[in-house]
C-alpha cells in the first residue's frame, strides 16, 4: 500500500495529483514516480492515466472507484462520447492495463484544434483560495481547456507564466503561491485582470455545453451522435434526395452561426476544411476537434442538452426503390425478369438519374426521379441495347436479311435497325451516353456483376493523353499539386491504371532527399545545447536526465537521436555531458528541499536534519556531504 499519497482536491487535474505525490516521495526523477504508481518507466506525466489498475491495487479498500477518478480528475468522460465504438475497448484497456496502443493523444486534438493548452494555467484568485483552504496550490482541470481565457468562477484571466519574472508554466506545476523568483502570484491584482463578462460570454456558453456532455451523452456512442446529427440535418432541409448532405448551404449557414455568436474565435480551422470529403463531421472516419463537435451540436439544436433529447427521425423515399429491376430487352433470356440488382444514382440537384444495366445481355438504360413525380410511371431512355442484341443484329445483317425483316426479329422498327447499322459502320456516339456507360459498368464490375463493356469506348487512352498533356503544361508540378488541381482524374487513374501512372508521374518526394548527417550533427548539437541551457535555467524539481532535455527540442531531433545515434556523434556526446549526475542534482535540489521543509514547518539546521526529511540525501558520499554542508550554511546565512 502506498504511503503519503495525497488527498484529492476538487476538480484537481490527475497530473497535479501525481506530481504532489512525486514531491512527497522524494524521488529524484519522474520516472521513479511513474514506476511506483503505474509500473511504467516514463519521464512524462500523461494526460490520461495508463495502467491505472496498478495504482488502484495499492490503494486502501473503498478509496475511490476508477469511474470516479476518471470523471472527476481526468478529461476521459468528456472525450468518451467521441470515441468510435471499435476503439473504446482498446482505449479502456490501455488506461486500465496499459495494453495496446489506442493513440490516446489524438483524442485531444493537435495544433490549432488542441482541446488542452500546452502550458499549465492558473487563476490568481484560485491560488489564494487553495492556499487558504488546503495549504497548497494545485492544477485545476477546467483551467486547462484551450477555449477558456478566464477562470469560470472568478472571471480572472488565466496565467500560463509568472506575472513577475515571465517564466512559462510549461511542465512546471505550481504547488505554492510563491514563484521561484520570490513573487507571490496570489497577490496579483485580480481586478486588473478580470475580463468583462460580455467578452467571455461565448466561452462560458461553450463550457456550459461542454459540461453537459457527461450528464446527457455519457452512455452514447459516436455512431449514435452522427446518426442523430444526420436526422436533424434532414429535418432542417440539408439532406438531398440522394441521401447526401447539401454541404454548400450547410457550411455557409454554420459559418454565419459561428460569426454571429462570436464562436469562430474558438475554432481555429476553417469550417470547410472540417467538412470536405475525407474529414466531413458525419463521416466518422477520424476523430475531429471536440470543440467542433460541441459547436456543431449547438448549431443544430441550441445546446448539447437539447441535442441529446432530440429523438426525431428523418427519412426520404429511395429513388427508384430498392430493386431488383426488370430487363426490357426482348432478346434477353431473362426478358421482363427482375435480374438487375444494382442501380447507380446520380444527384443532379433538381432530379436524380438512375443508371441500370442487365448483367445477362448488357442492355442498359437511364431513368429520372423527382420527388414530385411519386406515384407516376416514367419512361426510360436506352443507353445501349447491349452486346447480345448487337451480335444478333450483326449476324442477321450478314445473312442478307433486310432492315424490315431484322426489325421483326428484334422487336423494333426498321428505322432503328438502320441507325444501329450506321453506328456500327461509323464509330462515335454521344459522349454523355458513353460517360454514363462508363460510370455504370465500371461501378457494377467492382461489385462482382458480370457485364460486357465491348461497346464502351476505352477511356484509358484518352485519360492517359490528358495526364500527359497536364504534365507537359505544368512543368515541375508535384503529385500533391496535381491531385489538388485535378482531383477526380488523378485518383480515378490511380485506381484504374496505377502501373502506368507510377511510370509517368513525378517521383514521390518521400524519402527522396538524402540527409547531410554531418551538417545535421552540428546543428542538432547547437539546438541541444540551447535546450539544455533552458532546462537548467528553469531549475526543475526533478533530476535533469536525457529525456528531460529531449522534451525541449524539436521532435525530429529526438527521433534521429533514437534511430540514428551513430550518425550524430557530436550531438550524442553533448547530450551525455549535459545530463545531471546524482551529485549535481542533490546540490541543485537543496534549496527546494529547504523550502518544502519550511512549508511543512520543519526546522532546517543541519544536513542530518535534511536527510531525515528527504531519503534521497541519505545516499550521499562523504565528499558530497562536505559540499552540501557548505551550501547549506550559505543558504542559512542568507535566510
Amino acid at each position: 500500500m502506498l504511503a503519503q499519497f495525497p488527498v484529492f482536491h476538487p476538480d484537481e487535474d490527475f497530473r497535479s495529483i501525481i506530481y504532489r505525490y512525486h514531491v512527497l516521495s522524494g524521488n529524484k526523477d519522474f520516472s521513479e514516480t511513474n514506476f511506483d504508481l503505474f509500473n511504467r518507466r516514463s519521464y512524462r506525466s500523461s494526460i490520461l492515466p495508463r495502467n491505472l489498475s496498478f495504482l488502484m491495487e495499492q490503494m486502501p479498500t473503498g478509496f475511490m472507484s476508477v469511474e470516479n477518478l476518471l470523471y472527476n480528475h481526468t478529461f476521459f468522460f468528456w472525450l468518451r462520447p467521441f470515441v468510435p465504438t471499435e476503439r473504446l475497448e482498446s482505449l479502456m484497456n490501455e488506461i486500465i492495463n496499459n495494453k495496446g496502443n489506442s493513440n490516446i493523444a489524438i483524442l485531444l486534438g493537435k495544433g490549432s484544434v488542441r482541446l488542452l493548452t500546452e502550458n499549465y494555467r492558473y487563476c490568481p484568485a484560485c491560488i489564494a483560495n487553495d492556499e487558504t483552504l488546503y495549504g497548497e496550490v494545485y492544477l485545476h482541470r477546467k483551467h486547462q481547456l484551450s477555449f477558456l481565457t478566464s477562470c469560470p468562477e472568478h472571471s480572472c484571466k488565466l496565467f500560463s507564466q509568472c506575472p513577475n519574472c515571465g517564466i512559462q508554466f510549461e511542465n512546471i506545476f505550481v504547488t505554492s503561491a510563491q514563484c521561484m523568483c520570490g513573487f507571490d502570484i496570489s497577490e496579483t491584482n485580480t481586478d486588473e485582470h478580470k475580463l468583462h463578462l460580455d467578452s467571455i460570454k461565448s466561452e462560458q456558453e461553450i463550457l456550459y455545453n461542454f459540461e453537459q456532455l457527461y450528464k446527457y451523452l455519457s452512455e452514447i456512442h459516436l455512431e449514435d451522435i452522427l446518426l442523430k446529427m444526420r436526422n436533424i440535418l434532414g429535418l432542417k432541409g440539408y439532406m438531398k434526395y440522394s441521401g447526401r448532405i447539401d454541404r454548400k448551404n450547410l457550411i455557409e449557414n454554420f459559418k454565419n452561426y459561428l460569426a454571429a455568436n462570436n464562436y469562430n474565435q474558438f475554432l481555429n480551422v476553417d469550417a470547410y476544411s472540417q467538412m470536405k470529403t475525407d474529414a466531413f463531421i458525419l463521416s466518422g472516419n477520424q476523430v475531429k476537434s471536440i470543440i467542433y463537435y460541441i459547436l456543431f451540436m449547438m448549431f443544430l439544436s441550441g445546446s448539447v442538452a437539447e441535442f441529446s433529447s432530440d429523438n426525431s427521425a428523418f427519412s426520404i423515399p429511395i429513388p427508384f426503390g430498392n430493386g431488383p429491376w426488370i430487363c426490357h430487352n426482348s432478346v434477353c433470356p431473362e426478358f421482363n425478369q427482375p435480374v438487375i440488382r444494382r442501380c447507380i444514382r446520380i444527384d443532379h440537384q433538381k432530379y436524380i438519374s438512375g443508371l441500370f444495366g442487365c448483367p445477362i445481355c448488357g442492355f442498359s438504360f437511364a431513368k429520372r426521379w423527382r420527388l414530385a413525380d411519386q406515384g407516376k410511371k416514367r419512361s426510360y431512355a436506352v443507353l445501349t441495347m447491349g452486346h447480345l442484341w448487337h451480335s444478333i443484329l450483326t449476324d442477321l445483317h450478314s445473312r442478307g436479311l433486310s432492315s424490315t425483316e431484322i426489325s421483326v426479329r428484334l422487336n423494333t422498327s426498321p428505322t432503328q435497325i438502320q441507325r444501329a447499322l450506321a453506328r456500327i459502320r461509323v464509330q462515335g456516339s454521344d459522349k454523355r451516353i458513353l460517360q454514363s456507360l462508363n460510370i455504370l459498368w465500371s461501378s457494377l464490375n467492382t461489385n462482382g456483376e458480370v457485364a460486357s463493356i465491348s461497346e464502351v469506348t476505352d477511356y484509358t487512352n484518352k485519360n492517359r493523353a490528358r495526364i500527359n498533356e497536364l504534365l507537359k503544361n505544368n512543368t515541375g508540378i508535384t503529385r500533391t499539386e496535381l491531385a489538388r488541381k485535378y482531383n477526380h482524374l488523378y485518383h480515378k487513374m490511380l485506381k484504374e491504371d496505377r502501373k502506368w501512372m507510377e511510370k509517368v508521374l513525378p517521383p514521390s518526394k518521400k524519402n527522396q532527399i538524402r540527409k547531410n548527417w554531418g551538417r545535421l550533427d552540428i546543428q542538432y548539437s547547437k539546438d541541444l545545447a540551447a535546450a539544455a541551457d533552458e532546462v537548467y535555467r528553469r531549475n526543475p524539481s526533478e533530476q535533469i536526465k536525457k529525456y528531460t532535455i529531449l522534451a525541449h527540442v524539436p521532435k525530429i531531433i529526438k527521433e534521429h537521436i533514437e534511430n540514428a545515434r551513430g550518425k550524430l556523434p557530436k550531438t550524442i556526446e553533448l547530450l551525455k555531458s549535459r545530463v545531471e549526475t546524482d551529485e549535481q542534482y542533490l546540490l541543485r535540489h537543496l534549496p527546494l528541499i529547504i523550502s518544502q521543509m519550511e512549508r511543512y514547518n520543519k526546522k532546517v539546521y543541519s544536513l542530518e536534519n535534511i536527510k531525515t526529511f528527504s531519503p534521497m540525501y541519505r545516499k550521499s558520499t562523504r565528499e558530497l556531504d562536505e559540499k552540501l554542508t557548505k551550501q547549506l550554511n550559505g543558504l542559512i546565512e542568507k535566510g
